[in-house]
């Protein structure tokens, strides 16, 4: 009991059977999953799948058909500014006044809330690396930097989790990096929940403890990123290099009852690290060269396109 309570206390963010319908068409369908204090929480999903509608109406930008949202243990349809509060998001292209700088902008935004000091207005420019450029107009901001002053304004109140909807899109490489970098210090320093979604599945794969796929407006999976790995990469799958993976395979399946598949000059077959040397063993006693074996390394892309399939690819 003591155990489910401090669970219960670490859950920012919860989702009840959240639905959204635009007439006949279902955009979101009983949706389910809950986020923890500190936790990068990855959103997975192709165009349409249902992504921004859902962290529309987890920002209170958009309105539920059915199902309730909890921030903080808040609902956020029957208390909506004690919920909301808790909240920081950065949903569509951040606007900003494109002749104030980005300190003007940043003070205006503050004084919407109460006590919001010059000093953490600039601790938060810190945190996102705006330090050098903050006082330039945002006019001349990159769009990189102007998706750190979207992040750096979502995070004045000190919301208890951040919804970031492509937050990397229009990034070079070094930008990217960048974010990546100080969304995991916001969790892991601040507490701050995070929850992302983008289309660079390398990203997610690197920044995100959990990730939730959805297809077609219900979730498919929601699971770390290596339990998702253990499922669909067949509990341990291995392959074996050599110049005859077609006889290798056929020797495998005929002679020792090994189901495998053959991918080039592979062979791919479930199994562990132990059995796979026996196995080994066994090809080159029928003479066959082996160039390289171990164990597969599948990508969270890989994965994804298992799980949903290539024409639901996320583009």
């Amino acid at each position: 009991m003591e155990q489910q309570k401090s669970r219960d206390e670490t859950i920012v963010l919860k989702v009840k059977n959240l639905t959204k319908k635009y007439g006949e068409r279902v955009a979101v369908n009983n949706l389910n999953f809950d986020i923890k204090k500190g936790e990068i929480f990855g959103f997975l999903g192709a165009n349409g799948a249902g992504k921004s509608t859902t962290m529309k109406m987890l920002s209170g930008i958009a309105n539920p058909t059915s199902g309730e949202i909890f921030i903080c243990g808040k609902s956020l349809t029957k208390n909506f500014e004690k919920a909301i509060i808790n909240l920081g998001g950065m949903v569509e292209t951040p606007q900003f006044y494109p002749y104030l700088t980005g300190f003007q902008n940043l003070k205006y935004f503050a004084s919407l809330y109460s006590n919001i000091s010059k000093q953490k207005i600039m601790d938060i420019v810190a945190l996102v690396g705006l330090s050098v450029r903050i006082n330039e107009k945002v006019k001349n901001y990159s769009l990189g930097m102007k998706q750190r002053l979207g992040i750096a304004q979502a995070l004045l109140h000190n919301p208890k989790i951040l919804i970031l909807d492509e937050p990397t899109n229009g990034l070079d490489a070094n930008g990217i990096r960048e974010i990546k970098s100080f969304l995991k210090k916001i969790a892991r320093q601040r507490g701050t929940a995070i929850m992302i979604s983008s289309h660079i599945l390398a990203i997610m794969e690197d920044v995100c403890d959990r990730v939730c796929i959805i297809d077609k407006g219900r979730i498919v999976e929601t699971k770390t990123i290596s339990e998702i790995k253990r499922r669909y990469t067949s509990n341990g799958t291995h392959y074996i290099k050599t110049n005859a993976p077609n006889y290798a395979g056929m020797i495998l399946e005929k002679q020792f009852a090994i189901k495998c598949k053959i991918s080039g000059d592979k062979v791919l077959l479930t199994t562990n690290e132990k059995d796979l040397a026996r196995i080994i063993i066994k090809l080159t006693s029928f003479k066959i060269p082996i160039f390289g074996a171990g164990e597969i390394n599948y990508s969270l892309e890989d994965i994804y396109l298992n799980v949903v399939g290539v024409d639901n690819e996320i583009k």
